[in-house]
């Protein structure tokens, strides 16, 4: 009984000392767990146009640009969103042309890999320009810690949190104190593939502080419809408790572009 059982210490011994070479010469070969991403650069446009004629009379154009690049020690993704709305109305008999929306948002992230490259430290900021919102602008930056939970061929889950400090400048009309202060900003972010054609993201974050609270939900499906062009769906809920009493606090949008990927 002895023998058998130091047999099988032996065994189980050997077995272990071999999984940990094999371990040992792939990681040799593929260090870290960004390891075939490193340079890897990505740049997707999105592009929606809608004109109704008719009874309402408006043209809505939608555009954004997302990219981002994996190097060995550091990562980054930049945001740039554009809307704007023009409608037409009547006046005394006459059609009046003008602006009814118009928004230019971009954000930044930099990330520096830790020595787990799925834990890593980052720095954000983000501008939004948004008329008929009563804001003239708001902008914040934070820092703080990111990290990725999981990602596989078919998923992958993360989030960032940190402190940070946000400034929200009212539109003059409006005769109010300007906001700004510390606050602590919580990111987190799901993607999911259904098929090689069809992904889903979901996003959610939110800005946290005494004076006020900013969330934001971007929901969106895509599908494609060829090597670099797809098609997206995108449901965005946005939540300001800053707003004021004359503008909504909860504002949605939704929208479907099509999407190419230049790299």
């Amino acid at each position: 009984m002895k023998k058998i059982l130091l047999l099988i210490i032996l065994v189980s011994s050997s077995s272990q000392a071999q999984i940990n070479i094999m371990r040992s010469l792939y990681m040799a070969e593929k260090p870290g767990y960004a390891v075939g991403q490193d340079n890897e650069m990505s740049m997707i446009g999105e592009f929606g146009l809608v004109i109704a004629a008719g009874n309402t009379n408006a043209s809505t154009m939608t555009a954004k640009i997302n990219t981002s690049q994996e190097l060995k020690y550091w990562s980054y993704q930049i945001i740039g969103d554009l809307l704007y709305k023009r409608s037409t109305t009547q006046v005394n008999g006459e059609n009046i042309k003008a602006t009814s929306a118009q928004k230019m948002f971009f954000s930044t992230q930099l990330d520096y890999k830790l020595a787990d490259p799925s834990n890593r430290i980052f720095i954000y900021g983000e501008y939004e320009d948004k008329r008929f919102s009563g804001f003239d602008y708001q902008a914040s930056l934070a820092a703080g810690w990111t990290s990725r939970l999981w990602r596989d061929d078919i998923s992958e889950l993360k989030y960032s949190i940190g402190p940070g400090y946000s400034v929200s400048k009212y539109d003059e009309k409006k005769n109010l104190a300007d906001l700004q202060g510390l606050i602590v900003r919580a990111a987190f972010e799901y993607k999911h593939k259904f098929s090689k054609q069809a992904t889903f993201r979901q996003f959610v974050s939110a800005e946290a502080a005494t004076f006020a609270t900013k969330t934001k939900s971007e929901t969106s499906l895509s599908t494609k419809l060829n090597g670099s062009l797809a098609m997206k769906l995108t449901f965005v809920m946005n939540h300001d408790s800053s707003a004021g009493e004359d503008s909504e606090e909860l504002n949605t949008e939704t929208a479907v572009t099509l999407v190419y990927q230049f790299f």
